[in-house]
């Protein structure tokens, strides 16, 4: 007997959708299969329904098919090399039927699933149901939009229960800091995501011993690269990335991760995005300045971060920073050695900072007396010109590698590792020929440290409770 085999999570069913598996009575197949992926996963984004309530929206749209069929519940597995033979098993086990390439014919629209299965030898017909996908409708409910048009009638019936829309309050509410949700308005993506994926390689070095497999969370993901490899390194962890851009959530969701457990979350990073005790690893690569930055400059909100990434973490569960790093308290000499180094200064000195500015003495054409801190700032950014009306305004190095060993004292972390290096590209390509550092009494001085790796560990209970409504 042919059969059609059809898969998805099904959080949600469109209007689309619904039409599409009817359409299916014309399929020249004898019998449906389908089979309800993520049938572990509930309480998240992601998925943010059980597998029971999907079922109450799936079954009647298969049943108006007019053909029969069989509704699988398949688990998730990190393995995804290992997905076809996963489902196959599964049906087999929960149904008796065999799909085998010769008589199943898969109809899916994701390009992953597609190529799993064609790799498998089946035939995939790549059918996409027009209108919004699932993870719109839902946003549209979250938002308080018009999308009762938009869905089947038993989704309808489903999303209306009070139960489950403060379910969905509770999963998707998060504190934003601008309106649209981005923290820079007319922010140039392409060049920005461009220099967070040059420095991927290094951030991988700095951050992947002290990664604890389990529940890998990415706050401030960004474009995803660093998902994608950690995604490649530890298949079989939950991996979580959030960010407060929904551009650079799209572009995350466009990559392909060798782990099907990925979850983008839509959030504040000063917040808590994962349930309290689940998080085994918090990442926080090249972002902490912005929340330092985003807030008025208050390091208050770096100490907020931390809180609730210990808060998030299991017992033994590790924090990693990797940030800019501010050098200790002094007095420098900058020598400007070329026009556009002084052309840049004099924007810096004036810009920096929303207008703040920085104090500083000029002791010849050349040559500027300022602190330690304001010059390193300087330096960090002064090629940053593409993106400049932002980067400007940002405070690259908002603690000192000491200040950073206080702050995890003041979350309750233990101290795991802390260090501080100079990147060798960034001093050969943009620090060398352009500008050189003296101390206050004209000692020429090395490259100020470029960046920090701050490692802590959960060693002792947090006094949080885990709330099960929200989940991991």
């Amino acid at each position: 007997m042919r059969c059609a085999l059809v898969l998805g999570r099904f959080h949600a069913v469109t209007r689309a959708q619904a039409q599409w598996l009817e359409s299916l009575s014309g399929a020249p197949v004898e019998r449906l299969v389908c089979v309800l992926t993520s049938a572990n996963h509930s309480g998240t984004r992601r998925n943010p329904l059980d597998a029971a309530t999907r079922e109450v929206m799936l079954r009647p749209a298969l049943a108006r098919a007019g053909k029969p069929f069989e509704l699988v519940r398949v688990d998730d597995i990190p393995n995804s090399e290992e997905w076809v033979a996963h489902v196959v098993a599964e049906v087999k086990r929960a149904v008796g039927v065999d799909l085998t390439s010769a008589d199943t014919t898969v109809y899916s629209a994701n390009r992953d699933v597609q190529a799993l299965f064609r790799g498998r030898g089946f035939t995939v017909v790549s059918d996409e149901a027009k209108g919004l996908t699932p993870h719109e409708l839902v946003q549209r409910v979250v938002a308080g939009e018009e999308w009762e048009a938009e869905a089947s009638a038993e989704t309808v019936k489903v999303y209306s229960r009070p139960a489950v829309r403060a379910r969905l309050q509770a999963l998707f509410s998060q504190t934003l800091l601008t309106e649209d949700g981005e923290l820079g308005h007319a922010r140039d993506f392409k060049s920005y995501g461009a220099q967070m994926d040059a420095s991927l390689r290094q951030k991988l070095e700095d951050l992947v011993p002290w990664v604890k497999p389990g529940c890998v969370v990415d706050k401030g993901c960004g474009t995803g690269k660093l998902l994608v490899e950690l995604a490649r390194l530890f298949p079989e962890s939950k991996l979580v990335g959030v960010d407060l851009s929904r551009e650079f959530l799209r572009l995350c969701d466009e990559n392909t991760y060798a782990s099907d457990d990925v979850e983008l979350v839509f959030g504040n990073i000063i917040e808590r995005n994962v349930a309290p005790g689940s998080a085994t690893t918090v990442i926080y690569s090249s972002v902490m300045h912005e929340v330092h930055s985003y807030t008025s400059y208050d390091v208050k909100q770096i100490d907020r971060a931390l809180s609730n990434a210990f808060a998030e973490l299991v017992l033994g569960g590790h924090v990693l920073v990797r940030e800019g790093v501010s050098p200790p308290p002094a007095t420098w000499r900058l020598e400007l050695l070329t026009e556009a180094s002084r052309d840049t200064f004099q924007r810096f000195a004036k810009e920096f900072k929303k207008g703040q500015g920085v104090s500083f003495v000029r002791l010849d054409e050349r040559t500027v007396r300022l602190s330690s801190h304001d010059a390193n700032e300087f330096l960090c950014k002064k090629d940053y010109l593409k993106n400049w009306h932002i980067e400007v305004h940002e405070e690259f190095g908002p603690l000192t590698l000491e200040g950073w060993r206080e702050a995890l004292t003041r979350a309750g972390f233990e101290q795991v590792h802390l260090t501080e290096y100079v990147n060798a590209w960034i001093a050969a390509n943009r620090y060398q020929g352009t500008v050189a550092v003296f101390d206050e009494a004209g000692k020429p001085l090395p490259w100020p440290a470029t960046n920090c790796v701050v490692v802590g560990r959960k060693s002792v209970p947090g006094a949080a409770e885990v709330n099960p409504e929200i989940g991991p």
